[in-house]
């Protein structure tokens, strides 16, 4: 489905999404040292104040009909994915009008990873960064905006409110999400979806983060790969999760062991 003949196709952004807390911020601002637009108007954590309108209108519905983040937009009502489409490519021409047509540019919303076969459809050419964050940390994390938001959309009923039952729903949400993500974006960009792991790309002696903004930016020169580099120095440690008791630890492990396995984190 694609409504092209009424609005032109925007060719080439990047775009990050992820679990919320999975350090989206820090790989923009690493975007932005490397000489990336990567949106004018933007909140505190550097979302772009454009998409969430687009993004509440879509995920909701989705999840209900859906129940996963791997779908087509065939399985969607025709009406709903004409108005997605065309949100989303507004919003791409307001971040192209706010650089003045930056030649490398895109925006940041960890909720994109829902949405990615709207994204595929609307923007052909783009390039999405899906960066995963041990789900260990983030089922621990008080950054709870996805649960609250698309949990009960996605599973007919609201996430538990005890403590240690909401942890365990937390990372089975991450864990199920994540690995959805994954499916759909392979299967729809190919080698234009990146998976980055927060943990490599902040890490001072890991290559993964160059290696990423090579494949993104292939005349980047050693200054801005220095430059990225030091965006994402000195970032919050991982692995909160050390400090619970076993027992905790591993109804935790096991609540996410799908995801935690494929990941790398186990």
């Amino acid at each position: 489905m694609s409504d092209s003949a009424a609005s032109p196709v925007l060719i080439g952004p990047v775009l990050i999404g992820a679990t919320g807390g999975s350090g989206t911020r820090a790989i923009r601002e690493a975007l932005i040292a490397a000489g990336f637009f990567m949106g004018g108007t933007v909140n505190h954590a550097g979302d772009l104040r454009h998409t969430p309108p687009v993004l509440d209108s879509l995920i909701n519905p989705v999840l209900e009909r859906t129940g996963s983040l791997d779908y087509r937009l065939t399985d969607l009502p025709e009406a709903l994915a004409a108005t997605g489409l065309s949100g989303l490519r507004a919003v791409a021409a307001k971040v192209q009008e706010e650089g003045n047509g930056p030649a490398l540019w895109g925006w940041k919303n960890p909720r994109l990873m829902f949405v990615l076969p709207f994204l595929a459809e609307a923007l052909p050419s783009l390039r999405f960064i899906h960066v995963v964050r041990d789900g260990r940390d983030i089922a621990l994390s008080d950054n709870r905006q996805q649960i609250d938001r698309h949990f009960a959309a996605r599973h007919g009923h609201a996430a538990p409110q005890e403590p240690d039952a909401l942890a365990l729903a937390a990372i089975r949400f991450w864990s199920e999400t994540n690995l959805e993500a994954l499916a759909c974006g392979q299967a729809l960009l190919g080698e234009r979806y990146h998976l980055l792991r927060l943990e490599d790309a902040t890490a001072p002696d890991s290559p993964v983060l160059a290696g990423l903004l090579r494949a993104l930016h292939p005349d980047i020169d050693a200054a801005g790969l220095a430059a990225a580099q030091q965006a994402v120095a000195h970032r919050p440690g991982h692995g909160r999760w050390r400090d619970l008791p076993a027992d905790r630890l591993a109804a935790l492990e096991e609540a996410g062991k799908p995801g935690l396995a494929r990941f790398g984190y186990l």
